[in-house]
């Protein structure tokens, strides 16, 4: 009896000193993870992350149409300062014809006719296309010798949404990243009058008619067919985008009209968005879509006939 007393006694304290280790292990069971409970984890992670990723691209896409629209805006400011300035003239606007091509390679910030008052100022000269302009060591001086450039002296010229380079289709190691995105209506101080029988506005009072809500300054052109900043559309040629705009907001591109108001404007023309060019360079005479009232519109807000 003596003998099972403590027999028992021992055992008893054997379970006596092992429960703490016992349920400290049982303890740490309850408070770790199953292999199934980090499954079912992950996989909620994962199904939130696809829930969770449209949304934050979205609102990037958003923040760079925002971006995009203050630019615009403070480019419209500056050319009404400007013509406030210059006796209600416009800025003018040059076609390739007014480009100081055999200039390319020198700094424009001392070129003379690019200087106010030389017959070649402008609101943003240079050619984006010219290997020599953009391979030259004064390529970011080319915005800066615009007559505007005093008004904004911020670097507005570029959508935050356009990561495109130029020359346009050149090879990645030579080609540079775009200095602009942003043209001019070529009714709008153009210095090439593109067709005699529509407006050509010269000044802000010249544009009574549509009016200034109804007439568009600013637009994004596409990374194919910028050039200079002389943005071309023909009344006279209904069915043909001799420039395209660009398509950076998800097929849709801002625009801003002479009365300050910039738009989004949701292109649907799949000729014009997709590029669907017969001819070279690509970009430029794109013809219309038949199914898409987008060349029409604009046209609407470019000019009016004489």
């Amino acid at each position: 009896m003596k003998q099972t007393r403590i027999h028992r006694g021992l055992l008893d304290r054997a379970k006596l000193s092992s429960a703490p280790k016992l349920a400290a292990k049982q303890e740490r069971g309850r408070n770790g993870f199953t292999l199934i409970e980090l499954l079912v984890v992950l996989a909620t992670l994962a199904i939130l992350a696809v829930l969770l990723l449209p949304a934050l691209a979205q609102t990037r896409q958003n923040s760079q149409v925002i971006q995009c629209q203050a630019n615009q805006r403070q480019l419209i400011v500056a050319w009404t300062v400007y013509a406030r300035d210059n006796n209600d003239k416009l800025v003018p606007v040059g076609s390739l014809a007014y480009q100081p091509g055999s200039y390319y390679a020198e700094d424009p910030l001392t070129i003379p006719q690019l200087k106010p008052g030389g017959n070649l100022a402008q609101f943003c000269p240079g050619n984006l296309q010219s290997v020599q302009m953009v391979a030259g060591h004064y390529y970011t001086n080319w915005i800066k010798a615009g007559l505007i450039y005093p008004y904004v002296l911020t670097p507005v010229y570029k959508c935050p949404a356009d990561l495109s380079k130029c020359p346009y289709g050149a090879s990645p190691t030579f080609a540079v990243p775009s200095e602009r995105t942003y043209s001019v209506n070529c009714f709008v101080g153009g210095m090439q009058w593109w067709n005699t029988g529509y407006k050509l506005f010269r000044k802000l009072s010249d544009m009574n008619r549509p009016g200034p809500a109804n007439t568009w300054v600013f637009i994004e052109e596409s990374a194919a067919c910028i050039d200079t900043c002389y943005f071309i559309l023909d009344p006279a040629h209904p069915n043909l985008w001799f420039d395209s705009p660009a398509v950076l907001h998800g097929n849709a591109g801002v625009l801003t009209y002479a009365d300050g108001r910039s738009e989004v404007r949701r292109w649907t023309d799949g000729n014009m968005i997709s590029d669907k060019n017969p001819q070279s360079p690509p970009g430029i005479n794109v013809p219309a879509d038949p199914n898409s009232g987008d060349l029409a519109w604009l046209l609407s807000v470019t000019t009016v006939h004489n």
